[in-house]
């Protein structure tokens, strides 16, 4: 049989092609090295620039820090300067401050002044961003002051509104609000419940099971205009009171029962007393005792209280979090589940 042969090599040697096919390939390779040498000359301020100052220059000159009055957190600011004049001079690298700088050799004008230099891949993109005329978008905002978030802000009270909130079947102040709202979304209210679905209400959110048919039959036949005062009064000194609610700081603080993997204690997770931290739980709500300490309570009883057996159970928090191979996960979930419960913080990049 006879080798395939294409039609084209019967006219053109297959040396010459295959030289042919090698230009082409070289010529090929030439033009993406060209395009990857534009490519990479390009650079961009929001890709390239903006995190590389946000990782080395925002601790000292952002939002919470401006030594020397400088904030590099927009394009606009660094050109705007601080104390010592400009950061940058768009197109003119040598009176660029911010360049001088990173690029020093003392340790006392260095920047950033602690930790690694800038590698020389990092002053390159700063050198020709800037020669390149230091472009960057018009709109862009500065770094928002972590501070302003309204968890740091201390809770101030406002007056109350007026329009609907002057109505004076509105009894809660928190029924003013309420009333405007609506009004602003257009619902119109039910009207005041009855009685018998107040007192269903006011009993399962309180203790988390209905009222009995008794009680209502003396809620419903009680005509004191304290009558409902006294119902929620009576609710609060129950013991379900503690066990309802405990249910819910329980799942904020990570309650979990001892999983009893073996017949003989087994600590390589929690602990198998731990259900004396959920009783103190619930006997601390319903004492009535503050929250204040109840979380001081939590994370350092064995230093507060140490001869008090019904109070030094309150570690569990700590306990909770134990891990029998390794101390330091121990430490790191300490840390993190402390701010998430107490703080609404993530402090996970303390580890």
């Amino acid at each position: 049989m006879h080798a395939f042969r294409h039609p084209l090599q019967t006219f053109i040697p297959m040396k010459l092609l295959t030289s042919v096919a090698c230009l082409a390939c070289s010529m090929v390779l030439n033009c993406v090295s060209v395009v990857g040498v534009a490519w990479s000359a390009d650079v961009d301020y929001v890709r390239d620039v903006k995190p590389l100052m946000a990782q080395h220059c925002y601790a000292c000159h952002g939002a919470l820090k401006q030594e020397a009055g400088l904030r590099l957190d927009t394009a606009q600011l660094m050109i705007q300067g601080g104390d010592g004049g400009p950061a940058i001079t768009p197109g003119q690298v040598d009176k660029s401050e911010l360049l001088a700088r990173v690029t020093s050799q003392a340790t006392t004008t260095r920047m950033p002044p602690e930790g690694k230099a800038l590698s020389a891949a990092e002053v390159e993109i700063l050198r020709r961003w800037i020669a390149s005329g230091a472009a960057a978008p018009k709109d862009e905002a500065p770094q928002t002051d972590p501070l302003a978030h309204w968890a740091f802000v201390p809770p101030r009270q406002l007056p109350f509104p007026d329009g609907p909130a002057s109505d004076a079947s509105l009894l809660n102040p928190i029924d003013k609000w309420l009333a405007v709202k609506a009004q602003q979304v257009g619902i119109v209210p039910l009207g005041p419940a009855t009685k018998r679905e107040l007192l269903r209400r006011v009993t399962l959110d309180l203790i988390g099971i209905p009222p009995t048919p008794a009680e209502m039959q003396a809620f419903l036949d009680d005509e004191s205009p304290l009558a409902y005062e006294q119902v929620v009064d009576r609710l609060l000194q129950r013991p379900e009171y503690g066990q309802r609610w405990g249910r819910h700081w329980m799942d904020v603080w990570r309650y979990s029962d001892w999983y009893g993997r073996r017949a003989v204690p087994d600590v390589m997770n929690s602990y198998p007393q731990i259900w004396r931290w959920r009783d103190w739980i619930v006997r601390s709500l319903n004492s009535d005792k503050g929250y204040d300490r109840m979380l001081m309570e939590m994370v350092a009883a064995d230093e507060l209280c140490p001869t008090e057996d019904e109070n030094i159970v309150a570690t569990g928090f700590i306990v909770r979090n134990w891990y029998k191979w390794n101390y330091e996960t121990w430490m790191k979930d300490c840390v993190e589940h402390t701010g998430k419960a107490f703080l609404g913080l993530t402090l996970n990049c303390a580890q």
